[in-house]
C-alpha cells in the first residue's frame, strides 16, 4: 500500500464507556486488542500515528505511535479531533475510533486519495448517516472547532456543518468498516458473527 505523507492517523481512544463498563480501549476481539488490529492497518499507511486518549494509564505503551492526553478533557470526539490537529506534524489527518474492529484499508484509502486542499473535510455516508468518527479532517477546521469548545457545543455534526466538506457516498459491502462496539451485546455479536 502506498504511504500517505501528507496525512497522520489517529484513533480517538477517549470516552466514558459507559455502556460497555470498561475503557474501550483495552476491547478484543479474535484474541487480538482493536487497537492493535487499527495499527497494523495504520502502519501500513500512515508515518505520523496518534492515539488520542483521556488517560493514557489505559494504554500500553507502543512502537512509532504519539499517546497524546486530551488537550482540553470531557470534550467527547470533538476534543479529541482538536487535540489531534493541534498535535500533529502534518495537515491532514484521518480519524477512527478505537472501538471499530473492522477496518477497510481499501475504503481508507479511498477517503485518502479523495482529499484535497478544497475541503475541509472528507466523510463517508451510508444510507443510514455520515460517519464523522472514520473520516478525514483537515487543521483549517481547528478555528470553527475551538469556537465550537468555547460555545460549549461539542457536537462533530456542527463541526461539519459549518466546514467545507466532501462527503463520499460508500456501498454496502464497505459499511461495516463502521461497525463500532459500544455494549457487552455488540461485542459478543461482533465475536460470534466473525
Amino acid at each position: 500500500m502506498k504511504d500517505y505523507q501528507d496525512f497522520s492517523g489517529v484513533i480517538l481512544a477517549g470516552g466514558q464507556s459507559r455502556r460497555m463498563g470498561f475503557p474501550k480501549e483495552l476491547l478484543e476481539y479474535k484474541d487480538r486488542r482493536v487497537i492493535d488490529i487499527i495499527l497494523d492497518i495504520f502502519h501500513l499507511l500512515f508515518e505520523e500515528i496518534l492515539i488520542v486518549t483521556d488517560d493514557r494509564n489505559h494504554l500500553p505503551e507502543f512502537k512509532k505511535v504519539n499517546v497524546i492526553e486530551d488537550l482540553i478533557h470531557g470534550r467527547g470526539p470533538l476534543g479529541g479531533i482538536y487535540t489531534a490537529l493541534k498535535s500533529t506534524s502534518k495537515n491532514k489527518a484521518f480519524f477512527v475510533a478505537c472501538d471499530m474492529p473492522l477496518l477497510r484499508p481499501d475504503l481508507i484509502e479511498k477517503l485518502l486519495k479523495t482529499s484535497t486542499e478544497y475541503f475541509d473535510c472528507i466523510v463517508p455516508y451510508t444510507p443510514r448517516g455520515v460517519e464523522p468518527l472514520h473520516a478525514i479532517y483537515s487543521n483549517r477546521t481547528l478555528p470553527i472547532i475551538e469556537d465550537l469548545l468555547g460555545r460549549g457545543d461539542f457536537s462533530v455534526r456542527q463541526l461539519l456543518e459549518k466546514c467545507k466538506c466532501k462527503f463520499i457516498k460508500v456501498d454496502k459491502s464497505e459499511s461495516l468498516s463502521f461497525f463500532n462496539v459500544n455494549t457487552p451485546g455488540d461485542l459478543e455479536r461482533l465475536n460470534q458473527d466473525g
